[in-house]
Formats: structure tokens, sequence, C-alpha cells
């Protein structure tokens, strides 16, 4: 006969196996520095209280010092709940908060288009974040290498990407038929357009960089600048006998376009 005390233990039931589980779950995002769902819906209601408090406070009260920390505070939590990771640490850069983990992100991000991802999803909270120098860059150099690959899927080896300090010159070249065009890439804001003194600065930037190109390009994420804008840019670039093209570029769908554009700019 069975001694009963020497028969394996009863398992845990349902409930205490799902406790077990969520118990681990929240110690594995607590580990990693992610944030629950709840938490980030938390800060993000929160956040949005403060940012609408503080810009009301702005046309209702005469001191500026407290509506603007409710706005900054409102708009850094609201980014968190966005990251949905901790801020372990906080840099200032020209008077920006600019979290250490966010450049940790995208730097050790796994793709250029996830760097892209990371930093469009910030800047749409805080759009300031962009004037951080280390961003900036990474940025700049995640886009031009989506740009770049997407180009070498169209004209294959007529593609070359310049090794030199960006915003300086061309970023890519494109040959076709013995013709070149010289495509200067920029990352920014969806809903904001060049102005004309930083056009005419870019444009001069690969007229002076690159003289031998045929065609100068501008590819950008942002808005198309006014008529006013690009025909200054047009006048500039024909007074060296190039021509020249803006193209709003934000993901590979655009890539037909920009092909009609090179192709039509290089016959």
């Amino acid at each position: 006969m069975n001694n009963p005390d020497a028969r394996s233990p009863k398992p845990p039931g349902r409930i205490r196996r799902w406790w077990t589980r969520r118990s681990d779950r929240a110690a594995e995002i607590q580990e990693s520095g992610r944030l629950t769902a709840s938490v980030r819906w938390a800060l993000g209601l929160a956040g949005a209280a403060m940012v609408g408090a503080g810009t009301w406070a702005v046309f209702t009260v005469e001191t500026e010092a407290g509506p603007a920390a409710l706005v900054v505070i409102g708009a850094l939590l609201l980014f968190v709940a966005i990251m949905g990771r901790q801020i372990k640490e906080v840099g200032l850069t020209d008077g920006v908060l600019v979290p250490t983990e966010l450049k940790s992100r995208i730097r050790n991000a796994d793709s250029a288009q996830a760097r892209v991802d990371i930093t469009a999803a910030a800047a749409a909270v805080n759009p300031a974040i962009q004037h951080d120098p280390e961003i900036q860059a990474l940025s700049h150099a995640a886009y031009e290498e989506i740009v770049a690959g997407n180009l070498v899927e169209i004209f294959g080896q007529g593609v070359v990407r310049s090794s030199g300090p960006y915003d300086r010159g061309v970023d890519i070249t494109v040959t076709v038929n013995g013709k070149k065009a010289g495509i200067q890439t920029l990352f920014g804001l969806p809903d904001r357009h060049l102005s004309a003194q930083r056009m005419l600065k870019k444009v001069e930037g690969i007229l002076n960089g690159s003289p031998d190109v045929d065609a100068v390009v501008i590819v950008s994420t942002m808005h198309e600048p006014p008529l006013s804008v690009l025909n200054a840019a047009g006048d500039r670039a024909a007074a060296d006998g190039k021509t020249f093209q803006y193209v709003r570029w934000n993901s590979n769908s655009d890539g037909a376009q920009l092909e009609r554009v090179l192709r039509g700019l290089l016959a």
C-alpha cells in the first residue's frame, strides 16, 4: 500500500501558475528598464494633462516659469511613455533635455530603419532633440543609408555613397548614361520645411563640393518648401549650368518617384 506522504506534491493550480508567470514577467521588465503598459498609459495621460495645463496657463497667468515647467515636465513624461523605457540619465545639450537612454537606443538599434523610427517617435514628442549633434548625426546617417540602399536596388553600381562628413558636398551620387546627379539627404520632421537660407546653403554645398555633377537633388523627409524657395534654389543651380530638384522621400514606397526624377534629370 502506498504511503500518502510519499506521493508527489500536487502541482500548483492554474491561478498560481498565472500569478507566477506574471511576477516573472514583471521582474524581467523591471530588470530590462522597460515600462509596463499600465505605467506607460499613466505617464502618457499625466504628461498630456501637464502639457495642456501648462499651455493654457501661459495665456492666463503673468508668471512664465510655472507654465514653462509644466510643459517641459509633461513633454518628458510623454516622451518616456512613447519610448517605453526608464530614463536612467539625462544630458543637457544647447538647453535641451536629451535622455542618454535615447542616444543609446538609436546607436544600438539593429537596423537603419529602426534608428530612423526611434528618432522620429522621439522628435514627434520633443522636436528640439534633433538639435543634439549626436542624434542629428545618427539619424542623418541612418536615413542616408536607407535612401542609398533603395537607389542601389534601382541603379546598381551607378550609386556611390560619399565617405565625407555630412552637410558638405554630396551624400550619394547616381550615374546614368554618363551623367551624374549629386544627392544630399536630410532627415527632419515631416510637417516642417527648409528655409530659403538653409536650402541655398545645401545647394551651395553640393555645387562647391562636387562641381562635376550634372544635377543637384535634395532628398528629405521634410515637407516640400514654398515655390519661391524652390525657384531660388533652381536659379542658383542653373547659374552653374546644373538642374535642381527637391524630392520628398519617407519610405521605400517613394522610390518610384525618386527614380522618375533621377531618370528625367539624367536623360
